[in-house]
């Protein structure tokens, strides 16, 4: 994630995140659970990971189940949809299929966009684009991939930086701001806005002042991740998203990143630079582990989950790539990567489902 800055590595805590060169990154050798020995390190330059096959051959009998019951529900549903993936420094978000072990090339796009750190979709569809370049809001129409835009919505309360909505166009939208107006000097927030209208409502608390990511339920409660002015990482709940919020207890996350919440109604939480995932009940503002932390593949701020809350998503800065894995509450587990049509010294930074998570 990171700050709008000339000096694109050299800027505060959050400028620090996707691409400058010298990262190293891995490819997995095989199949395996997350955590496990991972090969073939390369210094400044990028080695696509290796992908399981497009059919079942070599698959675990896990890998193979999670396969079927996808395939089964998205036919059955119609809700074969696709993943979206943005670059910071790119003018489009990317639509691939939903299943891409292929390493298939993006099947569509929208824009322009500019400087988008994480971005989501909502309940119906609609891609949002926390906009950073134009400081605005920007939403495509669902529930197909890569829709219109149906509209856009000036954010004066901050640098944009991430989102979240039940119905981007006719509701609420949920806006994380990394930094407040005058950037790093000033607080982060979570803006309240409709395209109708317009951001009206800016959410602060002292425990928020560099803000990753946000999460709204489909009850209207807010959450927001965030270092405070310390570099603690903390969590705030702001019930109904309304009032000044209150800091969550029982939450262990060691860095801020990307929140999501799952089919359970759990609260699924990123710690961008331990490379981990926390899963957590409650937050309101107690929070009672579930599952974690759980090692990811590499480093990510931000990803989402899928309908069924079976797959997630997420955004490895430090290799450039999406990052696909099974979930569930209790394991997090490496599935595949792709890359084709992502450049690098862009920044691939984002990634959603379409359909995102029932919630």
């Amino acid at each position: 994630m990171r700050l709008i800055s000339s000096a694109l590595c050299t800027t505060v805590a959050v400028a620090l995140l996707a691409g400058c060169s010298g990262m190293s990154q891995t490819t997995p050798s095989a199949p395996s659970s997350v955590g496990g020995t991972q090969s073939n390190y390369s210094h400044g330059r990028h080695v696509p990971h290796w992908s399981f096959p497009a059919n079942a051959a070599g698959l675990t009998g896990a890998a193979v189940h999670y396969r079927e019951v996808l395939s089964k529900f998205g036919k059955k549903h119609g809700n074969d949809g696709g993943i979206y993936a943005s670059e910071f420094l790119g003018t489009d978000a990317f639509g691939y299929q939903h299943v891409n072990t292929g390493n298939n090339p993006p099947e569509c796009s929208v824009g322009p966009v500019s400087y988008i750190n994480g971005m989501a979709v909502d309940g119906k569809g609609n891609f949002i684009d926390p906009d950073g370049g134009t400081r605005s809001v920007i939403v495509f129409s669902g529930p197909g991939m890569c829709g219109s835009e149906a509209g856009s919505v000036s954010d004066p309360f901050g640098q944009p930086s991430d989102a979240s909505s039940a119905d981007a166009v006719n509701g609420t939208i949920a806006v994380g701001n990394i930094f407040g107006p005058s950037g790093s000097i000033s607080a982060g927030s979570i803006s309240l806005c409709t395209l109708a209208g317009g951001c009206t409502t800016n959410l602060q608390n002292p425990n928020m002042f560099e803000v990753a990511g946000v999460a709204m339920d489909n009850s209207g409660n807010c959450w927001a991740s965030a270092t405070n002015s310390s570099g603690t990482a903390t969590l705030t709940y702001f019930a109904g998203c309304t009032g000044s919020g209150v800091a969550a207890t029982g939450y262990e996350n060691s860095s801020y990143g990307g929140l999501d919440i799952d089919k359970n109604g759990n609260l699924v939480a990123i710690s961008a630079f331990t490379s981990q995932m926390y899963v957590y009940s409650g937050c309101n503002p107690a929070c009672t582990l579930v599952g974690g932390p759980f090692s990811m593949q590499g480093e990510a701020v931000f990803g989402h989950l899928n309908k069924q809350s079976m797959t997630f998503c997420a955004g490895d800065f430090s290799t450039a790539e999406m990052d696909v894995y099974y979930y569930s509450p209790s394991a997090l587990t490496y599935w595949y990567s792709f890359n084709n049509g992502l450049s690098p010294s862009f920044e691939p930074e984002g990634c959603a489902y379409n359909p995102r998570s029932s919630q």
